[in-house]
């Protein structure tokens, strides 16, 4: 009786142990192509809190705590999430990249960078007297890591436990015998 209560908190203990499921990150690829004409190109890449839905539109902002980062390299400049101005958007319409609202100033350079993907991106530059404007396409990036499965850890170690009860049991009975 005692090997069932220590067996009987070991599993509880398993199980509240094991660590919280998180969404995992998704990463998009941007490609930044200049129309004729245009000057500058360059590339991208978002990092959000899981996949958008397949339906429907998903929502992505620092404020909601599922967007992760943004970068963007155009003409030599870096833009990042964490010198953005205001708030920055990523949305999906049916699983596709419908959106993206960004704007940073690097500094007090005359270099300004605001994406609207619904009319492709515009660098500005030269104290705002020259742009480049062009278009984008987004692929989905490789995944880095393999998927953390920590319940199935916990249910396997559950079942190992209670094989082990169930061959102690079966021992014990013999040997009174």
């Amino acid at each position: 009786m005692r090997f069932f209560k220590a067996l009987a908190l070991s599993v509880v203990a398993l199980v509240l142990s094991a660590s919280a499921l998180r969404a995992d990150t998704v990463t998009y690829n941007l490609t930044l192509t200049p129309y004729a004409g245009s000057i500058y190109g360059g590339t991208g890449t978002l990092t959000l809190e899981g996949a958008p839905s397949a339906t429907g539109i998903s929502d992505y902002t620092v404020a909601a705590g599922n967007l992760d980062d943004v970068t963007f390299n155009i003409g030599g400049q870096t833009f990042t999430l964490a010198g953005a101005d205001g708030n920055t958007l990523v949305r999906f319409l049916d699983g596709q990249l419908n959106d993206i609202t960004f704007s940073e100033m690097i500094g007090a350079s005359p270099y300004r960078f605001t994406f609207h993907s619904t009319s492709g991106y515009a660098f500005y530059y030269n104290d705002n007297q020259a742009a480049s404007y062009g278009s984008f396409t987004a692929s989905l990036a490789p995944s880095t890591s393999p998927v953390p499965e920590p319940q199935s850890l916990a249910l396997f170690a559950t079942g190992l436990l209670g094989g082990a009860g169930v061959l102690g049991r079966r021992f014990r009975s013999v040997k009174s015998n």
